[in-house]
């Protein structure tokens, strides 16, 4: 089933809050329950460091195997939910600590 396009930009913008809420839903299923996110601070439940910390990283890697791009745009939707509870940065730091590191 195809979802509906969305026509209007909050539409748009309800569609795109929806995908990070999906995607934030879903982490602990792929984490198994380990170095999980504490919101809306996004440090780390196991260790305490800024999530996604270095086991985060591996755990979500693994998970997506050889899909770069589709950890890249699972990792934007978790950014955009991330983005509503962190302080604005100017730096592009928010977006190197949640994307970047797929490469």
């Amino acid at each position: 089933m195809m979802s509906e396009v969305p026509t209007t930009v909050r539409a748009a913008q309800e569609a795109e809050r929806e995908r990070g809420r999906r995607a934030v839903d879903a982490l602990d299923r792929r984490l198994d329950g380990q170095h999980t996110p504490r919101r809306p601070q996004w440090d780390c439940g196991g260790c305490g460091a800024d999530w996604p910390c270095a086991p985060a990283q591996v755990r979500l890697a693994e998970a997506h195997g050889r899909d770069r791009i589709g950890l890249a745009m699972y990792m934007g939707a978790v950014y955009a939910a991330a983005v509503n509870d962190l302080p604005v940065t100017t730096s592009g730091e928010t977006w190197t600590r949640f994307v970047s590191w797929v490469r």
